[in-house]
């Protein structure tokens, strides 16, 4: 088969390699029909390196099932699927109270163990979900982004009628104006420094859009929140910058959600400090998402909120590309070439 393939960082390649066979009893074998690019593989490939090289890279994946394993009674040949990445150890304190998202031992698809950006990937039982009737390979394939959404949605304990303000409109922040507005905020904010993905987001449902490049951002919010600020703020840039912001434009009680990933150290200044203090704010961390059956498996909600069309996420797919152009697809976005969203990897093109 196809398989992309990360040998160092920089190093990428499509090369042909054995289709994976099943090894364990309770495994599957999937026929990849869609990829997606996480925010994370783009410095995971062109500069931090993975967890264990050379790697297929991967894990936004659905596709079809063309094996299973002896054990495996919950699906059948021919299901359609997509795949939770992240394998807990099972045993680790925060996986005995289904925190697997915090597991202090796990394994992931395309980072730690081979991953999906090929023809063929095996993966366990326990992590697939059967596609519903209304939700496309495609749309299946951005299951992940859409419940790390919601994740960092849930953490803001949204209530009916408050204000929010999203920094940052990757697949994930898109899909967060969504979820937010589901789960009742009255005033959504939305920013970027794209033209095109504040489009978007107003196609999308968003009250309003700021340009950064074009506005100053607090005054902006501060305007449209008549001096309040926002009861919810998500970061999701993973911006240094877009991190105070996120701060200077919370409300007194806030909650300030930080769910982009950063590389650079964020140093808070006494007005930031005292904007926490004196405003009481929770600053909350939110990390991948739960797949845990209660209170939410948010893999679930997301497949169920998709297949009734009240989560749209088609829209937000930029690209379509060919395994063999992984190199070149890589490069564009790391040196942002061109605005792009999400980019499939689609191994039938």
């Amino acid at each position: 088969m196809r398989a992309v393939t990360l040998f160092a960082p920089a190093n990428l390649s499509c090369v042909e390699t054995e289709v994976p066979k099943i090894k364990d009893s309770n495994e599957v074998l999937i026929k990849v029909k869609a990829c997606g690019v996480c925010g994370s593989d783009i410095p995971r490939v062109m500069i931090k390196g993975a967890h264990q090289m050379p790697i297929i890279i991967g894990h936004e994946f659905s596709g079809e099932i063309v094996e299973i394993g002896k054990s495996v009674s919950s699906f059948k040949v021919s299901d359609k699927v997509t795949a939770m990445p992240l394998i807990p150890c099972g045993k680790c304190e925060f996986c005995q109270i289904g925190k697997y998202n915090l597991c202090d031992d796990y394994l992931y698809y395309g980072s730690r163990i081979p991953g999906a950006m090929a023809e063929y990937i095996v993966v366990r039982e326990s992590n697939i979900l059967k596609l519903p009737k209304n939700v496309d390979y495609e749309s299946a394939a951005m299951t992940d982004p859409a419940s790390v959404a919601l994740r960092a949605v849930r953490k803001s304990k949204v209530n009916v009628g408050q204000s929010a303000v999203v920094f940052g409109l990757g697949a994930i922040g898109l899909i967060a104006i969504q979820w937010l507005k589901i789960l009742g905020c009255s005033e959504v904010i939305a920013i970027d420094i794209f033209q095109e993905k504040l489009d978007l987001a107003e196609k999308l449902g968003v009250d309003l859009a700021i340009n950064a490049k074009n506005n100053d951002v607090i005054e902006a919010i501060m305007d449209y929140t008549h001096n309040k600020g926002a009861n919810i703020v998500i970061e999701l840039a993973g911006n240094k910058i877009t991190q105070l912001q996120a701060i200077q434009s919370a409300s007194k009680m806030g909650r300030v959600i930080y769910c982009g990933i950063s590389y650079d150290d964020l140093l808070l200044p006494s007005k930031e400090v005292n904007k926490i203090l004196r405003g009481e704010l929770f600053v909350i961390g939110s990390w991948n998402s739960s797949i845990a059956p209660l209170p939410v498996n948010e893999w679930k909600s997301s497949l169920d909120f998709m297949d009734k069309r009240k989560i749209i996420v088609k829209p937000l797919i930029s690209h379509r590309v060919k395994l063999e152009d992984c190199k070149e697809v890589f490069e564009m976005m790391y040196y942002k070439k061109e605005i792009f969203n999400k980019v499939l990897f689609v191994p039938d093109l």
